[in-house]
């Protein structure tokens, strides 16, 4: 089988396989010794799983023996051998439930709901009836520790839910209302992502559990599209600037164009990086100011990187023709998350730019560091050839 699926797939096996086995590798990393009966703390976090759908497994991941803030804080960690020693000492719990459990909620719907609408850790207790050991790892949601089936669950202090959060709980708006009226003020994405995922709003009759990879990519795309709307009524940006990041292996190269709105991503990656293991791979995906209806081949990555580009057009008031390329090395070799995009992206765009009054002092500042192929199609960015035409 040709390895270029595996840079698309992501371990989504989109390959037809049963289990994927770049991922399968890194199962058996946890060496936690659990009992029958967990008393801890969850972060809070909850994970929400897609096998099974629409009757999936839901319940909080605990803190075993590990910080519970911190393990749960992607922009604190300094490096990938860190993330993997944090993120699998933390138990998922888990219990089948139907997808439309929110809509008319038993009493262990409602404490996970409480668990992830708390702003502070909260104390649990679990008691297990099985054990499954392997861990968990993924190119979209970040790794978490061995599985605990339980029979019954207790949360043994109060959660402290915002006010705001409460009022959408009871409320019968549209999740995307709801969504983009909380990101505005101040929750960030990953809180939000646990609202969605635990049904916590949108319309009543409509409420579901959302499976946890799903509810990462919707919040980001929800509230990318929603800040499209306000960035192509802005003035264009004037001038060319450059911003550069490396985070986690993952290197990114931001230009900003003098231009109507639109975003092109380019991910190279390296020999011997997490989904490319035997030769370099080049992959694309791009779109206008018009809605992205289709779904990115790039994943989920691809709606975290773009949140923070608009994030940062809103905050300048202007909009710009948007080239990211995220060249991923060796270095980053076990699947983390789009944590690692969102924080990176969000990095490079904190730092001074450089600016250049053309796109040749552009190429010519970056042309050592860039693939030439990739260069190739920025000095024809203002064609109309498109992105498939250039790299076919």
């Amino acid at each position: 089988m040709s390895s270029t699926i595996c840079v698309k797939c992501k371990g989504r096996l989109l390959c037809g396989r049963l289990k994927c086995p770049l991922v399968e590798k890194f199962k058996l990393l946890s060496k936690i010794e659990i009992g029958k009966v967990i008393n801890d703390q969850t972060p809070p976090s909850i994970f929400i799983g897609r096998i099974g759908y629409p009757k999936i497994s839901v319940g909080p991941l605990i803190a075993f023996n590990v910080d519970p803030i911190y393990a749960d804080s992607p922009w604190l960690w300094e490096n990938i051998e860190e993330v993997i020693r944090l993120r699998v000492s933390l138990v998922r719990t888990s219990r089948k439930l139907k997808v439309e459990s929110p809509r008319n909620p038993c009493r262990f719907t409602q404490n996970i709901q409480e668990l992830a609408g708390s702003t502070r850790p909260i104390d649990v207790e679990v008691r297990v009836n099985k054990i499954i050991k392997r861990s968990q790892f993924d190119d979209t949601f970040q790794p978490i520790g061995p599985t605990a089936f339980i029979d019954k669950m207790a949360i043994t202090e109060n959660p402290k839910i915002p006010n705001k959060v409460e009022e959408y709980y009871y409320d019968d708006a549209k999740s995307n209302e709801a969504l983009f009226d909380l990101y505005g003020h101040g929750y960030s994405t990953y809180y939000l992502q646990r609202l969605f995922s635990a049904g916590m709003i949108g319309r009543i009759k409509n409420r579901k559990f959302v499976p946890t990879r799903w509810s990462i990519t919707a919040v980001h795309s929800i509230i990318g599209e929603k800040l499209k709307e306000q960035i192509k009524e802005y003035d264009i940006l004037d001038k060319y600037m450059l911003f550069t990041n490396e985070y986690f292996g993952n290197k990114f190269f931001i230009l900003f164009i003098p231009a109507s709105y639109s975003f092109y991503l380019v991910e190279i990656w390296r020999r011997g990086s997490v989904w490319s293991p035997n030769k370099d791979q080049i992959c694309f995906d791009y779109e206008s100011h018009w809605k992205k209806n289709d779904y990115s081949e790039l994943g989920g990555g691809y709606y975290a990187a773009r949140l923070p580009i608009l994030e940062y057009q809103a905050k300048i008031k202007k909009q710009a023709l948007v080239f990211m390329i995220r060249e991923i090395k060796p270095l980053y070799f076990a699947p983390l998350g789009v944590w690692v995009v969102e924080e990176g992206v969000k990095m490079a765009l904190k730092s001074k730019p450089e600016t250049f009054n053309s796109l040749e002092e552009v190429i010519k500042s970056i042309g050592k560091e860039v693939d030439s192929r990739v260069i190739g199609y920025i000095q024809k960015i203002n064609t109309q050839r498109n992105l498939s035409q250039f790299f076919d």
